[in-house]
Parts: structure tokens; C-alpha cells; sequence
């Protein structure tokens, strides 16, 4: 055998043993199938057969589940679920209300004319109340005289208000003394409606986070 010959014998036989193990598994482009991201390899959240860490707004989750992307109200909690923040401060705000069109059969002013319609609240975690400006209308309207609180002191104790109709001698109530109790998916939503009660037909509070 001439050298030449025995050469390219020995380089191919070397080219032949490195050509490695084309089915080792979750070898990217080998035969062997991909590792896929699960409570098994990832403690946080898979995304895009990724493991996250689980505990960002934008990728939120643990224990290999999907990540979740929190609402723009919400943020990942340190159990890694997304939530209202507890320390968030909250805007509680009337913003309209539709009133009977009379005060059980009498009229609510004695001129005939329409309640001068506040609303009395009192949000928990404080001793005082506020109350919106007076507004003379069967469907009055505010954008001011809310209250304001932390998400897990409105999640923990009622929301306290009450309508009146302001009068020159003495105020007529509209409702009674009202509780409601929030929760997480008001918070999220942003605004919930109240059904009727006393003279008021419906009334929408806007739920507002404070920067």
C-alpha cells in the first residue's frame, strides 16, 4: 500500500469515529426528543417551554404552570399568583346615581323640585367621612368627595355611605346607613354598581388606584 493510499485510509477512519451519538436526548437538532419545561425541572412558570422565575407582572406562576401576565391592576404576589397589591392605596369614588322621583309619594323638595343628593361615606382604617358636592338632580353626578384606603383594609372592612337630600331645614335620607364589603375582583374591574335601596335606584363607584 502506497502512502498516499494508507493516509486517506487513517483520516477517514478518524472523520468515521467523531462523528458522536446523534439520539443522546434534548439534544437540540439530535434525535432525541426536547426536554419539555414542567413542575419536574422548573420551580417557576413556563413560557415558550422556558422556565421564568414566576414572579413578574408580565410572567407569573410557579410550581411548572403557565405563566400568567397580571392585570394592569394587579401585580405577582410573593406566592407567586397574581393579585391586588395589599399596600396599594384605592380610590373610592361615586361618580352617578339615579334617584326615585319621589320620596315614597311625596316630593322630595317642596317646591317640587329635584333632591339636592350628597353622598356620606367612610372608607375603613378611617375616623372621618367625606362627602361629594351637593348636586340638585334625579341622576346626579361627582367626580369628587371620595375616600381613600389600603387594598387590604377595603378587602378586610366594609365601605360605609349614606344618601341624603340636603334641605333648607332639615335633611331627608334617601338611603340608610349601606356596608359593602369589596373584593379583589371589584378592585380589578375598577367600578361596580349598587341596586337599589330606599329612594336610590342604582349607584356606580369608580375604584381607582393612586399612583
Amino acid at each position: 500500500m502506497n502512502r498516499f493510499f494508507a493516509g486517506a485510509v487513517l483520516a477517514l477512519s478518524i472523520l468515521t469515529g467523531c462523528g458522536g451519538d446523534d439520539d443522546t436526548p434534548g439534544t437540540p437538532g439530535g434525535g432525541g426528543t426536547e426536554q419539555k419545561c414542567s413542575a419536574s425541572n422548573c420551580a417557576g412558570c413556563c413560557f415558550n417551554n422556558v422556565c421564568q422565575t414566576g414572579n413578574t407582572a408580565s410572567a407569573c406562576g410557579k410550581a411548572g404552570a403557565t405563566c400568567s401576565a397580571c392585570g394592569s391592576a394587579q401585580v405577582c404576589r410573593t406566592d407567586q399568583t397574581c393579585g391586588v397589591d395589599p399596600n396599594s392605596v384605592w380610590r373610592v369614588q361615586p361618580t352617578s346615581a339615579r334617584i326615585a322621583s319621589s320620596d315614597n309619594g311625596t316630593s322630595w323638595d317642596g317646591d317640587g323640585s329635584a333632591p339636592d343628593v350628597v353622598v356620606a361615606m367612610r372608607c375603613p382604617g378611617s375616623t372621618t367621612s367625606t362627602e361629594t358636592p351637593e348636586v340638585e338632580s334625579y341622576t346626579p353626578a361627582w367626580t369628587s368627595g371620595g375616600c381613600t384606603a389600603k387594598a387590604s383594609q377595603l378587602l378586610a372592612e366594609p365601605w360605609v355611605f349614606q344618601l341624603w337630600d340636603i334641605d333648607f331645614s332639615s335633611n331627608d335620607t334617601i338611603t340608610d346607613s349601606l356596608a359593602v364589603r369589596l373584593t379583589e375582583a371589584h378592585l380589578t374591574a375598577g367600578a361596580f354598581t349598587l341596586n337599589a335601596s330606599g329612594g336610590m335606584t342604582s349607584m356606580t363607584v369608580q375604584l381607582q388606584k393612586q399612583p
